[in-house]
């Protein structure tokens, strides 16, 4: 069924686990299946390689640089991201799409996709506050 999924795509995201090496190993089989079923159509697919889990950096066992060649030999674009943050996602959909469409995207909507940091709201007040169960929880913001 996987031939009838890519067949005629303008765009095919290879995604690997930058924590695990055998998912990267796995890549040169995936993309063999995407060469065997656009072989004979007109327009090739424009194919990004993307590293995920990157706020699992600590864990990499995919180096970067394995990954920019792996990019080079094929003509890939390049992209890391983290699904579970939600960091460089957006940014990643809007490289591959900018790139399928033939547009370049500006320096603001380049950064417009910057990073997101969590940090919690502490209330150092002078009076003694009494221990609760549920502390209510903070709110979230954004660093610029």
């Amino acid at each position: 069924m996987l031939d009838k999924y890519i067949y005629g795509a303008q765009g095919i995201l290879l995604v690997y686990d930058i924590t695990n090496g055998q998912s990267f190993e796995n890549l040169e089989d995936w993309y063999n299946v995407v060469k065997k079923v656009n072989e004979e159509s007109e327009t090739q697919p424009l194919v990004a390689l993307v590293g995920n889990k990157i706020d699992l950096e600590h864990m990499r066992t995919v180096k970067v640089d394995k990954h920019q060649r792996f990019c080079q030999e094929n003509n890939f674009s390049s992209h890391f991201v983290s699904a579970k943050t939600g960091d460089s996602v957006f940014l990643c959909f809007q490289r591959i799409a900018a790139d399928i469409l033939g547009i370049k995207l500006n320096k603001a909507e380049l950064e417009q996709s910057q990073r997101v940091v969590k940090a919690d709201i502490v209330n150092y007040s002078q009076e003694p506050v009494a221990r609760t169960v549920n502390p209510p929880r903070s709110s979230m913001c954004a660093v610029q």
